[in-house]
């Protein structure tokens, strides 16, 4: 019994199992091929070039309403025709080419055009690439998809946008209406306006018409500027100007409308907010999710012939500024109108804001005095901390100048010895017969020289003396200060046999600093590098000041010695007040030329020189750019 039942569930068995394995790897190879199956593609051929305003919120809303409602993943190509700009059987020919081979791959389930040279391109092209593909089209006026023959897979969205919907509106704009100014492209060179020509016999017999396309713009601006008071502008679009200049037509919104004496009346949303009056505005977001919603039902298996023609209407938007501007009460308005960008009084947008403000207003007043207060005391403090400062900058300035004393009574001696000298010559000539007239005009000329030697030498030593002050800011050529501070210090580097070189950068170089100060900076850096040689034989001590251009707009300044240098851990900290290496030094030298750098716009540092012996550096901006 138990082998009979065995002998005849074996099969059985074995056709269940076998079942089993073929449903599972059934469902496991059609996986990826039903996933492929559900999966859907849409192109949106747009007759215009990238990036325009309007048709990128088209095509925004066509992808957003289908991403946010299909039920199955849709992939979205996009293609631009440029049609304003390209056109033409050959350069068709080169489309039509490139979308075979690009999309070779690629299925297509439907396919939303935008605009009627998009349309026309379709219908006329489409089996060439995309033969049984159904269209939607978008943004054609209603008057021009009225004649068109559609197959019976097409279907679209259809715009109001007439030519006598914006003369309506110039009427509310100028009640007393005489003539149109018609500012775009020539009408046979647009996509979206072409159909107004059409409109334009029957206008033509109401106004007198202004044409003012394919224009320069500074003809187009002195043209607007001078319109009659009876007229209205009509604005389409400028893709061109009679220059053959390239324009996006809503960034020209506003310059028009400000141009203008008269109101420019539009009829496209990415028009608005630029200072037109307003219009019979198409939306494109509207247009793009309603053909989002045919493309939809197409998708959902729906006869494309079947499904009609969706009329989308534009809303009547005024806008509030320019009805100000020209005086248009709003009781003037048709009803139903729609004002925007409305200019509220504060009080009325934030009645409780702005109480809440005027009783913080009256709490803070209290606080701002005390601040007021307080930043008065700190500038008081400011200015006295200043003072000593400057009073600081001035004792080390007398005390380099003690430093160098002996030096310049030297240099002092040799003119003054000359003046004794030449005028003891002078009384022996005197007192010879015959007198000597062109030797004793030599010996008064000698004196002349040495006594100009000598107050030059003693003026330029009273300006070093002389207490400064902050308005003293002056432009001057840095070269005239280095060479001033190289002046004052010749007595001093003759006496430690110092050998002192100067390299300047050929021109001018103008800066706006205190004199004084920058000469005294200088003169500190040179006096440390002359200590900094104490130790090195003589005929090896050698300093040298040298400027180089950092830049277009700055200038640098070097003082280097071949002296012993400085400890690398010591480079920056030879800056810090009180901070000094000599036995008698006070430490505020290297500090105060800092000080003196920086409030001249610059900055300093130091660094060793790789053959021994340092070097300090600054720089200072240049008033006028230095010719390279």
């Amino acid at each position: 019994m138990n082998l009979t039942e065995r002998a005849g569930t074996t099969p059985i068995m074995r056709l269940l199992s076998l079942s089993a394995i073929w449903l599972i790897a059934s469902v496991l190879l059609a996986g990826p091929v039903a996933a492929q199956a559900f999966s859907r593609s849409v192109l949106v051929l747009d007759q215009s070039s990238a990036g325009l305003p309007f048709n990128t919120a088209l095509a925004t809303a066509i992808r957003t309403t289908l991403s946010a409602q299909s039920a199955v993943p849709i992939s979205f190509y996009s293609e631009n025709l440029d049609a304003n700009r390209f056109f033409g059987s050959g350069y068709e020919d080169d489309v039509i080419s490139f979308f075979k081979r690009k999309y070779r791959d690629k299925s297509i389930d439907a396919i939303v055009v935008v605009g009627s040279a998009a349309l026309d391109f379709i219908l006329r092209r489409r089996a060439e690439v995309w033969p049984s593909v159904p269209v939607v089209f978008a943004a054609i006026d209603e008057a021009t998809a009225g004649r068109v023959v559609r197959p019976p897979n097409v279907t679209g969205v259809t715009m109001q946008l007439a030519l006598q919907d914006m003369v309506t509106v110039a009427r509310v704009a100028v009640p007393n209406l005489k003539r149109l100014a018609l500012v775009g492209d020539p009408l046979e060179r647009q996509t979206f306006y072409r159909h107004f020509k059409e409109e334009m016999p029957t206008v033509a017999a109401q106004f007198e018409i202004i044409n003012l396309e394919d224009l320069p713009m500074e003809e187009l601006k002195k043209r607007l500027q001078a319109l009659p008071d009876d007229t209205a502008v009509i604005y389409t679009g400028i893709y061109y100007d009679g220059k053959g200049v390239s324009y996006v037509p809503a960034e020209l919104v506003k310059p028009i409308a400000e141009w203008a004496n008269r109101p420019v009346v539009i009829n496209v949303a990415s028009y608005l907010a630029k200072g037109a009056i307003g219009g019979y505005i198409v939306l494109p977001e509207l247009i793009g999710q309603q053909a989002a919603q045919l493309v939809l039902r197409i998708l959902n298996g729906e006869d494309v012939s079947k499904i009609a023609i969706i009329k989308t209407r534009s809303p009547l938007i005024f806008e509030w500024p320019a009805l100000q501007r020209f005086g248009i009460s709003e009781s003037m308005l048709p009803r139903g109108s729609e004002v925007r960008f409305r200019q509220l009084t504060l009080w009325n947008q934030y009645r409780w804001q702005m109480s809440v403000i005027f009783a913080a207003l009256l709490l803070q007043a209290a606080l701002i005095g005390l601040l007021l207060f307080e930043r008065r005391r700190r500038q008081i403090a400011e200015l006295e901390s200043r003072g000593r400062l400057r009073d600081i900058i001035h004792m080390d300035r007398v005390a380099a100048v003690g430093a160098i004393s002996a030096s310049i009574a030297h240099e002092l001696n040799q003119p003054l010895g000359a003046i004794m000298a030449n005028t003891q010559a002078a009384e022996k000539l005197l007192a010879a017969k015959p007198i000597d007239h062109d030797l004793l005009k030599e010996i008064l000329a000698d004196i002349r020289q040495s006594d100009q030697r000598a107050g030059d030498i003693i003026a330029h030593l009273h300006g070093l003396l002389k207490k400064q002050d902050d308005s003293e800011l002056q432009e001057f050529d840095l070269n005239d200060a280095i060479n001033g501070a190289l002046h004052t210090l010749g007595p001093e580097a003759r006496k430690r046999g110092v050998l002192v070189s100067a390299y300047h950068v050929q021109g001018a170089l103008p800066v706006l600093a205190d004199r004084v100060h920058l000469e005294q900076a200088l003169i500190n850096l040179s006096i440390n590098a002359m200590d900094s040689m104490q130790a090195c034989a003589p005929g090896t001590r050698k300093m040298t000041i040298q400027t180089a251009l950092a830049g277009e707009s700055r200038i640098e300044v070097s003082v280097s010695d071949s002296g012993t240098g400085i400890p690398i851990d010591k480079l920056k900290a030879v800056f810090d007040t009180f901070y000094t290496t000599k036995q008698k030094g006070t430490g505020l030298g290297l500090s105060i030329v800092r000080t003196i750098v920086q409030a001249s716009g610059g900055k300093i540092w130091a660094e060793n020189r790789p053959g021994g012996g340092s070097v300090f550096r600054f720089t200072l901006p240049l008033i006028k750019t230095h010719p390279a």
